[in-house]
């Protein structure tokens, strides 16, 4: 969990698997009826609202996205920046979700999990250097170290 990220679960659960990485300014919360899953090796962008939704392992979910109430975001899918997931939608494993003209355009199977995947490990190694007070770019030995995870 990054600077200024807003975790509610007041009203029910939330649940983050291994790897999880909830960028700077995101918000989860619940209602009383709905918690939040989020899977294994997700990564969620910045300024991110999930709201009552269920999001798969290796998912991507872009900068400023919304997904709301009982929405299901398939294994592996990555939903674009901006894009607003409405309550009840279901994408499906390994779709790439963009937003167009405010519509929704979902290409099955053309998502890349890999990388969200590897951007959560990115992610985990800075949390680490974060820790210990180390900023800036990687040296080349941690890439290599990254690059071995």
């Amino acid at each position: 969990l990054w600077p200024g990220t807003v975790v509610r679960a007041d009203m029910n659960r939330i649940v983050l698997g291994e790897g999880v990485n909830i960028q700077d300014n995101s918000t989860l919360h619940t209602d009383s009826s709905r918690g939040i899953t989020v899977g294994d090796y997700t990564l969620v962008g910045h300024n991110t609202m999930l709201h009552g939704c269920k999001v798969g392992r290796g998912c991507l979910i872009g900068i400023g996205s919304i997904v709301f109430d009982e929405a299901e975001i398939g294994d592996g899918a990555m939903v674009m920046a901006g894009c607003t997931v409405r309550g009840g939608k279901k994408m499906p494993p390994g779709a790439m979700v963009i937003q167009k003209n405010g519509e929704l355009k979902i290409f099955e199977g053309k998502a890349k999990p890999v990388l969200s995947v590897a951007g959560c490990l990115e992610y985990v190694v800075l949390s680490d250097r974060f820790k210990k007070g180390i900023f800036g770019p990687f040296t080349p030995g941690e890439e290599i170290e990254f690059q071995d995870k």
